[in-house]
């Protein structure tokens, strides 16, 4: 295999996708699975993850948009109709945690970070389908959601309040939601242009610039208190590579809608600490390391791995994203189309489960890749898995 645009679709339309398609869909209860074995099985489970709905109602969408044919589409509209069904609350509104495998509520949480990605799906979705009620409810989804788990003390999200929308109190507090409604808002703003939306956007990404990132280290912390500061050591001392690289992305994204003055210097800053701290010889991304660029994981998961690919895409940097595509196919990639989910130092893996969730990763790296590669751009570099 060459990694270039060409064979980076052929791979999401032609591998990847049928693979999910075929064994990653409940084609008699509805929705989608959560994980699948080596086997290329689903694992039975007693529940069904709000994350798992919504982030495969994206890929499915996506493959659509590419040009996989109507099984994509129908596949994505799949998911909605269980979204719909299995998660949507009816009575206080957003959408709930988890559900029975058959489509009952269970856990009756509102999730910050599932309620994002409820936005980023049906935004998508309503893209591809050319749905307009889809882009509807998007938008009154984040409409809610961003003033019901709204915390106005210190700015940001709340992690999670009860079925009634009343604020669940949880710590530490994350930096992840922050960064996927960014992502959200910004792919919504996308499908159906808000200047409210870009608005939302320049909020989070201040936020971010004065909170998250340490101005001395330009480390991104995770975990923090009430008022972000770092949390209690450990926790307050967790850096995650991958995160970096993902915001580094979404800054140039925020850049270019224009949403905040800084956004293309503080991903630069993002980028240059993970490509200095967290990335290993191979040139594969660490699972931690501290602010001071100390490994304390040193074993390396796929997605930290598809958030320095979009990274280096949205830089233009064909050269060394070939490298780091490359990198991927040789020692994650698995023969059947599927992915590996995690491996130690030595790039050995550590289990053989496949977590639907990572489908959204490989697919938004992949597509984020052949937009920089383009049809013209040759064979980047060779992929040693053929």
């Amino acid at each position: 295999m060459q990694v270039n645009a060409a064979a980076l679709e052929r791979h999401l339309l032609e591998e990847l996708l049928p693979y999910w398609a075929e064994r990653g869909v409940d084609r008699r209860l509805g929705g989608f699975h959560n994980r699948l074995g080596g086997d290329g099985r689903p694992v039975p489970e007693d529940h069904k993850r709000l994350l798992v709905q919504t982030r495969q109602i994206y890929a499915f969408s996506e493959a659509a948009r590419l040009g996989a044919g109507p099984f994509a589409l129908e596949l994505a509209a799949h998911g909605v109709a269980f979204l719909e069904r299995a998660f949507r609350d009816r009575v206080h509104g957003g959408y709930f945690h988890t559900a029975t495998p058959a489509g009952e509520p269970l856990d009756r949480r509102k999730d910050c970070y599932g309620h994002a990605f409820v936005v980023f799906a049906l935004a998508h979705y309503g893209a591809a389908a050319g749905d307009a009620g889809a882009l509807s409810e998007a938008r009154a989804t984040a409409a809610l959601a961003t003033e019901r788990l709204r915390e106005p003390r210190a700015g940001g999200f709340v992690e999670a309040a009860d079925e009634a929308w009343r604020p669940l109190a949880a710590l530490p507090r994350r930096q992840n939601p922050h960064m996927h409604w960014v992502e959200a808002l910004l792919a919504l703003h996308e499908a159906a242009p808000d200047a409210a939306l870009v608005e939302q956007v320049r909020a989070l990404v201040a936020l971010a610039a004065t909170r998250f990132v340490d101005a001395r280290s330009d480390a991104l912390g995770e975990l923090f208190d009430a008022d972000w500061a770092p949390a209690p050591a450990p926790n307050g001392a967790i850096v995650e590579p991958g995160h970096h690289y993902e915001w580094a992305w979404l800054l140039r994204r925020a850049d270019a809608a224009r949403a905040h003055p800084d956004a293309a210097a503080l991903s630069e800053r993002l980028f240059a600490f993970a490509e200095r701290a967290g990335l290993d010889a191979d040139g594969l991304a660490f699972d931690q390391v501290d602010r001071t660029g100390r490994v304390l994981a040193d074993s390396k998961r796929l997605w930290p791995q598809t958030e320095r690919v979009k990274a280096l895409a949205a830089r233009g940097e064909r050269a060394r994203l070939g490298e780091a595509l490359g990198a991927c196919f040789a020692h994650y990639a698995r023969p059947d189309g599927g992915w590996r989910e995690h491996l130690d130092r030595a790039r050995r893996p550590l289990f053989d489960t496949q977590n639907a969730t990572s489908v959204y990763h490989v697919v938004l790296a992949l597509r984020e890749a052949i937009a920089c590669l383009g049809p013209d751009a040759g064979a980047a570099s060779p992929s040693p898995n053929s």
